[in-house]
Order: structure tokens, then sequence, then C-alpha cells
């Protein structure tokens, strides 16, 4: 059911994009938003498993909007500060995650799951409600210029890798935390919600960065912040105070995504940047998906390999990138 829906939602990202550019950001941002809330209410009244793949197929046709709200901020914000907007735009989804999980269990028990799942709706539909207060971005006409410098798909082309190698640890981590490290289950949560902190506060923290020092700096911080994050937890044992600070480093994952969407305003051409932005989130997906197969699969052969894989690879891949997008900017002043 769950990959039903990634899939449409993968699917949809060109297409959207695409209208997006044409017919104006804002109006396909609150169509995909008003999908994903439709999609959370189409759970209510299913009584099988049939009609739960549409229920999540609109449901996940919301992730259209994190592309498309990168594009809008593009238009709006000036470049000296749009990665640090970016970032608090991208870190406030997980503040959201971090204020919803620790409830989450409760209300389920006080209400019922059905009754967890209304009640989720209707926040998704205040959430829904806001966004017809975003600014208009009219059209923009498409002007034909120069094509895109060669290091931008050299950037798209690694970007799977790259996505492979900062999620590989996260699908199994709870089961890492209970299993290994011996948490009890009671507390196998607070983990996760430290991963989710680290990642809220390093995609805003990495944006400023970015904007007062320059996006290799930030890129290749975020490396090594992860890199130290997954030596800690690979070297904790059953240690609970190691582990706890080596999930908080954790969420440095994330932090170079809002460095590369401001990276990337810089070389899309306007009329074309939802567009850009969708090929982008659609091959970071494709590398979170494959991510989460081989974290199985190393998991498998043994529970430490994804954390030494991450170990030994975020660092340098992080650089390549870091120098792929030194190369992107530098053709653009060029020209």
């Amino acid at each position: 059911m769950f990959l039903v829906g990634n899939v449409v939602a993968a699917a949809s990202f060109i297409p959207i994009g695409l209208a997006a550019d044409r017919f104006g950001r804002r109006p396909l941002l609150i169509g995909v938003w008003l999908a994903s809330t439709l999609g959370a209410a189409a759970f209510l009244p299913i009584a099988d498993w049939h009609g739960a793949f549409i229920a999540s197929s609109l449901y996940w046709i919301g992730s259209a909007a994190l592309p498309l709200m990168s594009a809008h901020l593009a238009a709006l914000t000036p470049r000296a500060r749009l990665s640090g907007e970016l970032g608090i735009v991208y870190g406030a989804f997980f503040f959201g995650t971090i204020l919803a999980s620790p409830f989450a269990g409760a209300i389920g028990a006080a209400i019922g799951l059905r009754g967890g799942i209304a009640l989720a709706t209707v926040a998704f539909m205040l959430s829904s409600a806001l966004t017809f207060r975003l600014s208009h971005t009219p059209p923009i006409a498409h002007v034909p210029g120069p094509p895109l410098p060669r290091s931008f798909w050299t950037l798209i082309a690694i970007t799977p890798l790259a996505a492979i190698i900062t999620t590989v640890v996260n699908p199994l981590f709870p089961v890492y935390v209970r299993d290994i490290a011996a948490v009890p289950l009671e507390r196998v949560g607070v983990y996760v919600g430290l991963v989710a902190l680290g990642a809220a506060l390093f995609s805003a923290a990495n944006g400023r960065i970015a904007d007062r020092f320059g996006p290799v700096p930030a890129v290749i911080g975020a490396g090594a912040v992860l890199t130290l994050g997954a030596g800690t937890i690979a070297l904790s044992g059953r240690s609970e105070i190691p582990l706890a600070f080596g999930s908080f480093l954790l969420g440095a994952q994330t932090a170079p995504n809002p460095v590369l969407a401001g990276a990337l305003q810089r070389i899309l051409p306007p009329a074309r940047a939802a567009l850009g932005y969708s090929g982008f989130q659609l091959v970071f997906a494709l590398g979170f998906g494959t991510g989460g197969l081989l974290s199985g699969v190393l998991y498998d052969a043994d529970p430490l390999l994804p954390l030494l894989v991450q170990l030994s690879l975020a660092l340098p891949l992080t650089a390549t990138v870091a120098v792929i997008v030194a190369r992107i900017l530098s053709t653009r002043r060029a020209t």
C-alpha cells in the first residue's frame, strides 16, 4: 500500500513541476496539499485494504509540495538568505514530527486508531487552509537560454548515491536501538526523536551557514557531523549517553538539502524552477528508497554494517557533492 503511494508520488513530481511552471506555483501547492488532506481523510471510511491504495496515493502526492515550496521560496526570497529560509522550512517538518510522535500512542489508545486518523486529518485541514495565504508567484514566460551546465547534471547523477549513503542507517535504526543497544522498548522512541530533533536543527543551522560562509563548507560540515554520529553510535555499545549523542548527530543527514536547494536557484532558469526542483526531488527519492532496501540487506549480514558504510562514505561523498556545487557556482558566475 505504502509502496504504491510512494511510486505514485514519485511519478507525479515531473508533471506537477511542469504544470507549476506553466500555471503558477501557488495553485499547484494548494492543490497537492488538498489532495494529501483528502488522502488522509479517505482512510477514515476504509473497511479493508483495497481502498487504502487510493487513499495512500492521494496522501503521498503531498510529497510534491516540497519541490514546489522550494521553487516558491526561491522566487520570493533574496539569494543572500535563501538557504537559511529553506533550512527553516525543511526543519519545520521535523519539528512537527517531534511534537506529534510522543502523543500518537496515547491518542490511539484513548480514542482508537480511526479517531487518531480523524484528529490528524483535522490538523491536516488546518495546514491546508494556511496554503491559501501564500503569496502569488505568476507564471514566468519561457525565455530560451544557454543549456544547464554539465556540473548540474553531474549533481543530479550523484544525488541518488548520496541519498543512499546518508539515509542507509535510518530504516532499521529503531531495531538497532532495541536489539543491539538493548534499550527498553518504551525508550526507543526517544532516540528516534533525537534524530528528528537533529534533523530540524541541523537543517536550519546549515542553511544559515551556507548563506554566511558558502555552500561548500556547509555541505562538507554536514558530512563530517554525520560521520561523527555514525562512529559514535557504532562505538557506543549499550551505553545510552553516547548513543543519544550519536542519534542527535545522525540528524545531519538532511542538513545538505536546503544548501543544495539554495545553490540550484542560481542556475535554474526562473521559468523552469519548479521542474528543476521536482527533478532533484525525484532522484533524491529514488536514492532514499534504494537506501531502505540496502539497509535491510546490510543489517541482515551484520547490524553494524549500515553504520560502517555511512561512517566510511558519508564524508567522501559530501565532499564530492561540495566540489560539484562549487563548479556549478563558478560556471554560473562565468556566464
